[in-house]
């Protein structure tokens, strides 16, 4: 006879999409940083100081006040991502049941990441330029900042974890920045970002049933045989051999109706979108104008910082395949047949998604007429992911909490660009991107992480005086992700995941010329007007 043992039918419930709903949501992590083809062909070194044209309002607003004309972008890039998971004895850890170290069976997934394409489109316009007032200039950008897709092959081995996992995020910003002085410009930036999230996995309702429900029916059946047994004064050694035999049939029966761990497998998909509000700011220096220190050019030094976002994603759980707790041939039904149906039916539900903040620092420096450097740190606050939450509709189900334990990690870029003609800008860059991932215990395979090292290279050809052609490619080399998974349901999935990927980019920017210079006013002793201009 099976020992009673628990695994919380809520626990269970919400686990199998806890197990991936909460690492959704590339940079490190989820974080996308293919805003830009001219600065994917920097591996986005500098990207906080840049301002070569509208798309460099993404990683600082104040950049476009720096452009002296007005220009529209459309860039878009194809991401080829390639990833293999190869397992390493996987099994239940499940202490004190019988399935403890039993091994978990299934393939290694497929190819993990999804190909994807990511249009952005960006557009600055100045105001103003040369007054007594400074420099004005507004601009707006729609971008895609984060988001992930995975899809690994049904029957995986990893499958009551991650099956489909979908990201996506759409960021429109407004955006003004202002010349202060001659050598400071601001910007500020609002962040109007939709979030949409997808999410499927598979249900081990065959441990579930023996978890919550077949252990303490056998052990019901068994002491009411017993008793009755007794009573008819049958000898305690026939009781426990009939008994064995009873229990023994219905476990059998129950076995062959596919109650066993691994044997009837169920789907959930969590669908849920919603809307958020956050900002952006930065601030550019040019610490170094042409002409003031020979071989030298211009030089700029630009810090930026864009808020968190926090999501309640709204939307609904949809479980298929839900077994009917029965099995042919048993000697005694289980008594509620329809225990799973009335736990794992269609509701409403939502998540709450922490998206952390960034902080950048950016350096750009001119050298002659022909070449330049630029550096870049960038600083994610994921331990602002620290805590998601997942409620659900009905009220007899309480929310539930989980915990990523990110850490906050830093991003690190260096680039160079060569002025080859008049026409023509290469571009070169290596960037090492940290992962926020502590461990192998906290590295879910919804989103396998691991250290990246990314290889970019690009050029612009300026087809005219106002018509800009960028293109950029960008090879990521990233280390074995190392896997010991434990999802609350005891699943232990452990091996390496391979990743790595190819991107290519292509940019129109289109320019024009921006308003007059307002008329500096006339003083009546013929004095120049005295103001904040340059």
């Amino acid at each position: 006879m099976r020992r009673p043992y628990h695994l919380s039918l809520v626990v269970v419930f919400t686990g199998a999409l806890f197990a991936f709903s909460l690492q959704h949501s590339s940079g490190s992590s989820f974080v996308i940083n293919e805003q830009s083809t001219s600065g994917l062909g920097t591996a986005y070194a500098g990207g906080a100081a840049q301002a070569e044209d509208p798309s460099a309002l993404f990683f600082n607003p104040a950049s476009i006040v720096l452009l002296d004309y007005g220009a529209a972008q459309v860039d878009v890039t194809g991401l080829w991502l390639n990833g293999q998971f190869s397992n390493s004895g996987s099994q239940y850890n499940l202490p004190g049941t019988p399935f403890n170290g039993l091994r978990l069976n299934g393939g290694d997934g497929g190819n993990i990441p999804a190909d994807k394409v990511l249009p952005n489109f960006y557009l600055s316009q100045p105001i103003f330029r040369n007054t007594p007032f400074g420099d004005l200039t507004v601009g707006v950008g729609l971008s895609f900042p984060y988001g992930l897709e995975t899809d690994y092959a049904p029957g995986w081995v990893g499958r009551y974890m991650a099956l489909r996992t979908k990201l996506t995020t759409i960021d429109i910003q407004p955006t003004i920045a202002y010349r202060i002085f001659n050598r400071l410009s601001v910007g500020v930036s609002l962040d109007i970002q939709y979030a949409s999230e997808r999410d499927s996995n598979a249900i081990d309702f065959g441990l579930l049933a023996n978890a919550e429900a077949l252990a303490p029916f056998e052990q019901t059946v068994g002491a009411r045989l017993a008793a009755e047994l007794t009573a008819l004064g049958v000898p305690p050694a026939i009781i426990q051999q009939r008994v064995a035999q009873a229990v023994g049939t219905i476990q059998q029966a129950y076995a062959r109706a596919g109650f066993v761990p691994q044997g009837r497998d169920g789907i959930s998909e969590f669908n849920a979108d919603g809307w958020d509000l956050g900002f952006s700011v930065g601030a550019i220096f040019e610490y170094l104008k042409t002409g003031q220190i020979p071989f030298l050019q211009d030089g700029r030094i630009g810090v930026s910082f864009r808020s968190a976002m926090l999501h309640n994603l709204r939307g609904s759980v949809q479980f298929s395949n839900i077994p009917a707790l029965t099995a042919p041939g048993a000697p005694v039904q289980f008594p509620d047949p329809a225990l799973f149906q009335d736990t794992f039916f269609n509701q409403n539900a939502s998540l709450s998604l922490n998206l952390p903040e960034i902080y950048h620092f950016s350096i750009f420096q001119q050298m002659g007429e022909r070449f330049a450097v630029m550096g870049d740190i960038a600083w994610t606050r994921w331990s602002e992911l620290s805590a998601v939450t997942l409620t659900f509709s009905n009220p007899a189900i309480p929310a539930q909490h989980s915990v990523f334990n990110y850490r906050d990690e830093l991003r690190y870029s260096i680039g160079f660009e060569w002025y080859a003609t008049k026409a023509l800008t290469f571009r070169l860059g290596f960037s090492y991107d940290r992962t926020p991932v502590r461990n192998a215990l906290f590295n879910n395979p919804s989103i396998p992480d691991a250290d990246r090292y990314l290889l970019g290279a690009g050029f612009r050809w300026s087809l005219t005086r106002n018509v800009d052609l960028d293109f950029g490619y960008m090879h990521i080399f990233e280390d074995d992700a190392k896997i010991n998974f434990t999802d609350s349901n005891g699943h232990n999935l452990r091996g390496n995941a391979v990743l790595w990927g190819n991107l290519l980019s292509a940019a129109l920017t289109v320019k024009w010329g921006g308003p007059k210079e307002a008329p500096a006013p006339v003083e009546p002793s013929g004095k120049s007007p005295v103001g904040f201009g340059k």
